[in-house]
C-alpha cells in the first residue's frame, strides 16, 4: 500500500464507489433496491466518521486526508443533491445553490492551505470559529444533511415522485432540505467574509 494510502485515506476514498451503488440503486423507486440504497445511506455517512476517529486514534492526521475528507464530503452531497433534483424530489436550485457553495468555500479553503492555514484555521472571527469550524453546528449541519438525505431515500423507497401522497412525511422532508440549505448558506458565509483578510494580504 503507497505510504499516503493510510487507512484513514483508504475509507474516506472507499466512500467514492458506495456512493455510485446509492446513486444507482435509488433510480429504482418503490422497489427493493430503493430500500437497499436506503439502508446503505447510513453506512455511507458512518464512514465520514470512521475516517476521522481512525485518523486522529492512529495519528493518521495529515494535510492530505483533510482535504481528502472534505472533497468526499462534497462528492458525496452533490450527487445526491443532483440525483434527487433529478428525480423531482427537491427543486433544481437546491443542488446548483450546494454546487456553487462547494465551488467558492473550498476555492478560498485551498487558497488559504497554499498560504499555511488549514481548512479551519483560516477561521478568525469569532462568529467564523462557532458557525463554521465549531463541533456543534459541524454536527448540526451533518444531521441535517443526513436526515435530509434519509427522507429523501424513504421517498424514493415509497414510489419516488409517482408515490401515492403522503402530505405529513413530504411536509417534514422538505423543512429537513430547506433547514440544510439554510445551514449551508449561514455557514459559507462567514468563510467569504474572514477569508477577505487573507486575499487583503495578498494584494
Amino acid at each position: 500500500m503507497p505510504p499516503y494510502m493510510s487507512t484513514a485515506n483508504f475509507i474516506t476514498l472507499a466512500r467514492l464507489p458506495l456512493l455510485g451503488l446509492v446513486a444507482w440503486l435509488l433510480y429504482f423507486p418503490g422497489g427493493p433496491a430503493a430500500w437497499v440504497a436506503l439502508g446503505l445511506l447510513p453506512v455511507l455517512f458512518l464512514m465520514d466518521w470512521a475516517d476521522g476517529y481512525m485518523a486522529r486514534g492512529r495519528g493518521q492526521v495529515s494535510g492530505l486526508g483533510g482535504v481528502l475528507d472534505i472533497a468526499m464530503d462534497r462528492v458525496v452531497e452533490n450527487v445526491l443533491w443532483v440525483v434527487f433534483a433529478h428525480q423531482g424530489l427537491v427543486p433544481v436550485w437546491v443542488p446548483i445553490l450546494f454546487i456553487a457553495r462547494s465551488f467558492l468555500v473550498d476555492g478560498l479553503r485551498g487558497y488559504a492551505l497554499a498560504q499555511g492555514h488549514s481548512a479551519f484555521g483560516m477561521m478568525h472571527s469569532r462568529a467564523g470559529r462557532f458557525l463554521v469550524a465549531g463541533r456543534l453546528m459541524r454536527g448540526l449541519y451533518g444531521l441535517a444533511k443526513g436526515f435530509s438525505f434519509g427522507g429523501l431515500a424513504l421517498l424514493v423507497a415509497l414510489g419516488g415522485a409517482a408515490r401515492p401522497a403522503t402530505p405529513g412525511l413530504d411536509l417534514a422532508v422538505r423543512l429537513l432540505v430547506y433547514c440544510s440549505v439554510g445551514l449551508c448558506v449561514i455557514r459559507g458565509v462567514p468563510v467569504l467574509l474572514d477569508a477577505r483578510a487573507l486575499l487583503n494580504d495578498a494584494v
